[in-house]
């Protein structure tokens, strides 16, 4: 035996092995699209290395002959599978319809069945004799005019896999773009061998080194798939994913060069000539600018852009790309057209500009003849207008509420449109503390009174008796908190207490004995037109607003809210102000404002 045929089969059967291990490898993927032809064609040259190891151990023609039809299988479908592999891989898998696969099977099954029946026809060997006359070794054969035809078929298959490969690897990033240029290196080996094969410059001449070229492409394939996660194939997807993504969508390197773009990003930038391969900058001059004024070197701007005719907003972010080992690779920088976003804000303040000025107007107009109700009432009450029986007072006393809570609805919407648009100036005098409670006694008694509650006052001898604060908002808050307790509460007291808290602060503290809020329901009560739904409070009146307000105002004076509840055991809020004493001289001053 030649010493290089004992080589060639040691390198074949190394070969085989490669491919069996790697079989084993892609079956556990094979869901992915492209892992059957990948596979079929890793097998068709592991099938093809065997028998032709088989072809060159056997001694007698017969079985030789043998093993060269059984060759053919391997040769004939190996083109095929990586047809098929290749074109699910570059995105083009679309174009694999049953139709046309079932075609080219029947094709590369054609081939197969000539090399079985080669004696009836003579199309695949014209000739076939032992090499140098020797029966160990390969086969000398001679060809006939349908292997050439089959051949030019396999090709053309080899020929648009390397093609397609070609174009990947030029327009992948990074990780990708290795794996598709190291693919692209194995697909030269079989080029390669066969044309020295077929046209005789083979040093060896009586052997066929595609099965050890194919062998090689196995053993790239095996580096690609075990070090880059080959058969992750997300370049498969990459066409149809990235085409199909509805915002713009740029991959720029780390040199902030274009080298992606699609469509959408294409029509973003129109009418700039050819994109990839530009510096990003050339397209957006702030870029640096927005570099800079950005945390992290990452861009969040906004951009305005005219297409068609049209002025069109656009968001602009940008991400990092990292490698495997976390370096930075690149960036993709994302444009969204948030046009219609900006649009439904405009039109989102104007209708809250409207809104406030209408419930100031409405406030307005609301409050004249409900202070003429309330000032009427009050008098009747009183006895102005002479002595009333029992129900003539009770009447009255009916009136005077539901106008104080008609009045304290509207101080409500009035107070929240305030807030909403800035509009609330903070007029800060001396004042009483009792006065802050004083006026309010009168409705707040009443109020608890019908429900048969129990309303105590309570004021903290440490706090000073004069403070410094806007007196109508916090008589706002007292209001507000007192109503929702007696509220929400059926039985028992409400209790509002005014304390001192260390040397910089005093409180406002309301407690009630009433149906408390739930634990996940205490941080929404603060919120706008917010209410906690439950069987208890779903007979109560109201917008929400009361508490809302209370937390605004508190912000507003530069204090805070806390609220202490148990479902079914009351709630107690407090709200915890800055304390500002009255000084000798502002106590001289009565009502100079600070």
């Amino acid at each position: 035996m030649y010493p290089y045929y004992v080589g060639y089969i040691i390198i074949l059967l190394a070969g085989s092995v490669i491919g069996i291990l790697l079989l084993i490898r892609i079956w556990g993927v094979r869901s992915i699209p492209g892992a059957y032809g990948l596979m079929l064609a890793v097998g068709c040259v592991t099938e093809w290395s065997l028998t032709y190891v088989m072809e060159i151990f056997s001694t007698d023609l017969a079985e030789k002959v043998l093993w060269a039809k059984l060759e053919y299988f391997g040769i004939s479908y190996v083109a095929l599978g990586m047809f098929i592999f290749t074109m699910h891989y570059s995105g083009h898998g679309n174009w694999l319809t049953r139709t046309r696969t079932a075609l080219l099977a029947i094709i590369a099954s054609f081939s197969f069945m000539l090399a079985l029946t080669n004696e009836w026809h003579h199309q695949i060997w014209t000739d076939v004799q032992f090499t140098n006359g020797l029966p160990l070794g390969p086969l000398s054969l001679q060809h006939g005019l349908l292997f050439v035809i089959l051949t030019i078929f396999q090709y053309v298959l080899i020929a648009v896999s390397t093609f397609l490969f070609f174009q990947v690897s030029r327009r992948s990033q990074s990780l990708y773009r290795s794996q598709s240029r190291i693919m692209l290196m194995g697909m030269s080996f079989p080029w390669l061998a066969n044309f020295m094969y077929l046209t005789g410059l083979n040093p060896y001449p009586s052997l066929d080194l595609t099965p050890i070229a194919l062998t090689l492409t196995n053993l790239f394939l095996s580096i690609s798939f075990l070090r880059y996660r080959f058969m992750d194939l997300r370049p498969i997807a990459h066409v149809s994913v990235f085409n199909a993504i509805k915002d713009g969508v740029v991959v720029l390197d780390n040199k902030e060069r274009i080298v992606d773009i699609n469509p959408v990003g294409t029509f973003i930038f129109q009418n700039v000539g050819a994109l990839i391969g530009r510096d990003i900058k050339s397209l957006l001059p702030q870029w640096n600018e927005w570099q800079a004024s950005n945390s992290h070197t990452e861009i969040d701007q906004e951009i305005s852009v005219e297409l068609a005719g049209e002025s069109l907003t656009f968001s602009l972010r940008t991400t990092p790309v990292l490698d495997q080992r976390g370096k930075r690779n690149g960036r993709v920088l994302l444009i969204s057209d948030i046009t219609e976003q900006k649009r439904a804000q405009i039109q989102i303040m104007e209708a809250s500009h409207l809104k406030s000025q209408l419930l100031a107007n409405l406030g307005h107009d609301l409050r004249s003849p409900l202070g003429a109700i309330i000032g009427y009432a009050e008098m009747l009450k009183d006895g102005s207008f002479g002595p009333m029986s029992e129900h003539q007072a009770k009447a009255s006393s009916e009136i005077l509420d539901g106008a104080n809570q008609l009045l304290s609805f509207i101080n409500n919407l009035v107070g929240q449109a305030q807030i909403e648009t800035g509009k609330i100036v903070l007029r800060e005098y001396p004042f009483d503390v009792n006065e802050v409670i004083g006026p309010l006694l009168s409705t707040l008694n009443f109020h608890a009174y019908k429900k048969g509650l129990k309303l105590i006052e309570y004021i903290d001898l440490a706090l000073p008796q004069k403070l410094i604060g806007d007196q109508f908002w916090l008589r706002q808050i007292v209001m507000n908190l007192v109503h929702n307790a007696v509220k929400f509460t059926e039985k028992g007291s409400v209790t509002v207490r005014f304390l001192r808290r260390g040397q910089d602060s005093w409180v406002i503290q309301v407690a009630d004995t009433g149906i408390g809020i739930p634990l996940e329901a205490q941080k929404r009560v603060f919120e706008a037109f917010e209410q906690v739904h439950s069987m208890e409070n779903s007979k109560q009146s109201g917008f929400g607003l009361g508490l809302s307000i209370v937390a605004k105002l508190t912000s507003i004076m530069g204090g805070r809210i806390e609220l202490e509840s148990q479902e079914g055991r009351g709630c107690t809020f407090t709200v915890v102000l800055p304390l500002k004493e009255v000084s000798k001289e502002q106590d001289d001053i009565a009502g100079q404002p600070v």
